[in-house]
């Protein structure tokens, strides 16, 4: 009996550069939030805000992003990053948290420098970090400034 050939799977020739954001592989799933993963304690802690009401207006913001298509929020500067190339301390929080498994954390922008982190499962957000000063994966407006980020990872 002559086996079958199988086709051979072609390599992608050039690995996309851009961060994977995935849609939910199951249509017509809206966005979804889970808070029990909510770092309170380290540099990024919810602790220092949950009973104010800078609290309420973060949860307000990602209330609004409910009601948005995944195209929407993408063009509201909501994206993911690869989580090696978040800033050190981040990195070592994802270790000092059990959250060292992680490939990429979604970055959902509620206002100027302000983001929420998020660990993405299809489409439920685990939210994990506040980071009003954009200090887990800062970028730098200046090219010059970017390349010397890229070589002190």
């Amino acid at each position: 009996m002559a086996k079958k050939k199988r086709p051979k799977v072609q390599a992608d020739p050039q690995p996309s550069k851009s961060p994977k954001w995935s849609d939910p592989p199951i249509s017509g799933l809206p966005l979804a939030w889970r808070f029990s993963i909510c770092d309170r304690d380290g540099p990024f802690s919810w602790a220092v805000i949950e009973a104010s009401n800078e609290f309420r207006r973060i949860v307000a913001r990602l209330a609004e992003f409910e009601t948005k298509t995944w195209e929407q929020i993408r063009a509201a500067g909501c994206h993911c990053i690869e989580c090696y190339q978040l800033e050190k301390s981040a990195r070592d929080r994802l270790g000092d948290i059990g959250q060292d498994d992680i490939d990429e954390l979604m970055s959902f922008r509620i206002a100027g420098a302000e983001r929420v982190w998020c660990v993405q499962d299809q489409n439920i957000m685990r939210v994990l970090w506040w980071d009003p000063q954009h200090q887990v994966y800062p970028t730098e407006k200046d090219k010059a400034d970017r390349k010397k980020r890229k070589r002190r990872r």
